[in-house]
């Protein structure tokens, strides 16, 4: 089972902010510039967790918001972009 995640990030660091995006992209969706969807079982969350916090120096932000199932429905969109591609279950 897996949940929905919406994960943004602040990097200063170039290379770091490029090593962030890359790990970030085999996980979930690029929906703008540092915020990624990412569908995550509870594994593949703590694994990505431990995989982000190598890279991470003390003055960067990375963010986790978890959306539940009536939250991903709510979602409203304006402009570019898709909504997140429905696995079809989430977890509360």
């Amino acid at each position: 089972m897996t949940r929905l995640w919406l994960i943004t990030y602040d990097i200063s660091d170039d290379d770091n902010r490029q090593k962030v995006h890359d790990i970030l992209k085999d996980y979930g969706k690029r929906v703008q510039y540092s915020v990624f969807e990412c569908h995550l079982s509870d594994s593949r969350l703590n694994v990505l967790r431990d995989r982000l916090l190598d890279e991470l120096d003390s003055a960067d932000s990375l963010r986790w918001y978890p959306l539940c199932s009536w939250c991903s429905t709510t979602v409203f969109f304006q402009g570019l972009g898709l909504p997140p591609e429905d696995e079809g279950f989430f977890l509360q």
